[in-house]
């Protein structure tokens, strides 16, 4: 004897009251419904949902990647063009008689008050440095000044400058500056 469920739901239906057929099958259709909103669905909406919020942190994430992409090729750049401000090794340049001569052309002996030199050894660097005390310069002779030391033959910047004005003359200041020159420190041997 074979069971076949089709002729046992048959005829569990056939002993049903029509009124009960049709709880039943509203019952089953409910179920159906519900099972298929529970389980494909609200699965779908939500996983729809979750795709949209990754969608949008990738799409963050991505302008900030962009974002620090352009800032790399910036700081590229800059180091790139920083590269020229560090002198090659000359061996010939001698920086406190380049800087004598440029302040000579402009201003005489008389105003230089002092100029002191000094090195310092910064990890794969060596920064030359010379102090210059200058009196009595009137601005069109700093302004010339300064140009010659800047625009020269020679990467040389000023990190730092002072201006004081004189008390007794309003035309003329007193320049302390540091003049810097930036060169690859040199190899020591072991």
């Amino acid at each position: 004897m074979t069971y076949d469920p089709r002729t046992y739901i048959a005829g569990y239906m056939n002993r049903l009251a029509p009124r009960e057929r049709l709880l039943l099958a509203v019952a089953a259709v409910s179920v159906a419904v519900i099972s298929l909103y529970s389980f494909v669905w609200e699965p779908l909406q939500s996983g729809y949902e979750l795709l949209e919020r990754r969608i949008v942190l990738r799409e963050k994430d991505l302008v900030e990647v962009q974002r620090q992409r352009d800032t790399y090729l910036r700081l590229l750049r800059e180091l790139d063009a920083n590269k020229v401000a560090i002198s090659e090794e000359d061996p010939e340049f001698n920086m406190l008689a380049h800087l004598q001569t440029a302040i000579s052309q402009v201003v005489t002996r008389e105003h230089i008050q002092s100029m002191n030199p000094s090195t310092k050894a910064r990890g794969d660097y060596q920064e030359q440095q010379v102090e210059i005390k200058l009196t009595q310069l009137s601005l069109p002779h700093i302004v010339d000044l300064l140009y010659r030391i800047e625009k020269g033959d020679h990467p040389l910047r000023f990190s730092r400058l002072q201006l004081k004005k004189r008390l007794n003359d309003v035309r003329n200041f007193d320049l302390t500056a540091t003049v810097s020159l930036l060169g690859a420190a040199p190899a020591t041997g072991s």
